[in-house]
C-alpha cells in the first residue's frame, strides 16, 4: 500500500498493512531552515518542506496554507494585518460598531507568536467581533490544495479546515481562558449569542466548502478537558460538532478535531458527536492518559492520531525514551486499527532529525498488522 492508501484505509474503517505515519513538519522546517514565520500561512508550495516529507516518508496532511480566502459580505467590515518595525504583528478589525485590535510578538525560542494584546478586552469589543465574524464568506482557491497534493504525490492526504468554533475563538484566539470563563458568568446572554452567531456562520462557510476535493475536514479548537469542562462542551459545542459531522458524513467525508491538550474526559464526548478522528492526541508523560487508556476511553470507532509527546520528541529526552513512546502507541493497533502515528501536535523545533527519520523504521518494525 502507498502511504496515502494507508491513511484512506484507516478512515474507511479497514485495516492497512501497517500504521500510517503522518507529520506536521512546518514549524520544524521554518525554525531549522530559517524560513520567516508568516502568520498568514504559506501562499504557495514550499518545495523543501515537501522534500523533508519525502525524505522521512511521512504523509503531509496539514499546514499547507489556506485553500480558500475569507472575505466579508459587505464593505462595512475591514480586516488589516501588518508587522511593524519592532516585529509586532498587528490585526485590526473595523466595523460600524467600532474598531478592535490585537498585537502578537514573535519568540525565537518557542518559534511562535505570543499574544501581547487580546483582540477582545470588554463586552463592547465582543459586539464588534460578533458583527465581523458573522459576516464572513468563503472564496475557494482549491488550486492551491491541488498544487500541494501534486507536489507531495503518494505522501499527500491533505485535510481542509474550518475556523474555530465560537467558544474556541474566544478561549484560544481572541479573549483567553480567564476572561472567557468570567464573561460566561458575567454576560451569559451575550456570550451565548456570540457563540451561536459564529457557529451558524461557520456552518454556512462549510456549505460553501463541502463539495471541494478534500476527504477530511479538521476543526482546530485546541481542546483541553481541563479548560473546556463537560458543562461548557455540552452547552456550546456538542450540537455544533454533531451538525458538522452530519453534513460531512452525508457527503462521504470525515471530521477530525484538533485536541492538543488533556484528552481525559473528552474523548467519549467527541465520539458521541460523531467525530471521526482526534488529531494531536498526546498521551503520558505529557498528559494523563496512557495510549491504552486513551483507546479505552475513545472506544474502537474513533481514530486516534498522534502518540508522540513533544516532551519525548524533543532534545530533552533520550532516544530510548522516544522509541519506547512510539512502541507504546503502536501497540494499541491490535485493539483497533483506527490509529495514526503522528507528533502530539507539530514536530517540535528541537527534535533531532535522526529521530524523525527513525519513525519509518519503527513503524516497519513494530507497526505492521
Amino acid at each position: 500500500m502507498t502511504p496515502q492508501e494507508r491513511v484512506r484505509a484507516v478512515y474507511a474503517g479497514t485495516k492497512p498493512d501497517r500504521v500510517p505515519l503522518l507529520l506536521d513538519l512546518s514549524h520544524w522546517y521554518k525554525k531549522n531552515r530559517h524560513v520567516f514565520f508568516d502568520l498568514r500561512g504559506f501562499t504557495q508550495v514550499e518545495p523543501e518542506l515537501v522534500q523533508l516529507h519525502k525524505k522521512c516518508g511521512a504523509v503531509l496532511y496539514i499546514e499547507t496554507g489556506s485553500p480558500f480566502d475569507i472575505l466579508f459580505e459587505d464593505e462595512s467590515v475591514r480586516s488589516e494585518t501588518w508587522t511593524d518595525a519592532a516585529g509586532v504583528f498587528h490585526t485590526r478589525i473595523s466595523t460600524p460598531l467600532g474598531t478592535i485590535a490585537e498585537e502578537r510578538v514573535f519568540s525565537a525560542d518557542s518559534y511562535s507568536y505570543h499574544i501581547k494584546k487580546w483582540l477582545v478586552q470588554n463586552i463592547e469589543d465582543l459586539h464588534v467581533l460578533e458583527y465581523a465574524l458573522s459576516r464572513r464568506v468563503l472564496q475557494p482557491h482549491f488550486e492551491r490544495y491541488q498544487a500541494w497534493s501534486e507536489a507531495a504525490g503518494e505522501l499527500a492526504f491533505l485535510y481542509s479546515f474550518l475556523s474555530y468554533s465560537g467558544l474556541g475563538f474566544l478561549i484560544s484566539r481572541y479573549m483567553g481562558v480567564e476572561k472567557t470563563i468570567l464573561a460566561i458568568y458575567d454576560y451569559p446572554l451575550e456570550i451565548e449569542r456570540f457563540i451561536k452567531q459564529v457557529n451558524e456562520c461557520n456552518l454556512r462557510l462549510l456549505d460553501q466548502l463541502i463539495d471541494q476535493p478534500f476527504e477530511v475536514l479538521i476543526v482546530g479548537d485546541n481542546h483541553d478537558s481541563s479548560v473546556q469542562s463537560p458543562a461548557l462542551f455540552n452547552r456550546f459545542t456538542s450540537e455544533y460538532y454533531k451538525e458538522i459531522a452530519r453534513r460531512l458524513h452525508k457527503r462521504g467525508k470525515y471530521l477530525a478535531v484538533h485536541v492538543d491538550g488533556e484528552m481525559k474526559g473528552l474523548l467519549g464526548r467527541l465520539d458521541d458527536c460523531g467525530v471521526d478522528c482526534i488529531d494531536a492526541a498526546t498521551p503520558a508523560p505529557m498528559f494523563s492518559l496512557t495510549p491504552a487508556q486513551a483507546r479505552a476511553e475513545a472506544g474502537d470507532r474513533m481514530i486516534l492520531s498522534g502518540g508522540i509527546p513533544a516532551t519525548v520528541f524533543g532534545a530533552n529526552a533520550s532516544d530510548s525514551e522516544f522509541i519506547d513512546a512510539v512502541k507504546r502507541w503502536l501497540e494499541i493497533r491490535m485493539i483497533s486499527p483506527r490509529l495514526l502515528l503522528a507528533a502530539g501536535d507539530q514536530v517540535p523545533t528541537d527534535a533531532p532529525w535522526h529521530r524523525i527519520e527513525m519513525l519509518g523504521e519503527l513503524v516497519e518494525q513494530f507497526g505492521k498488522y
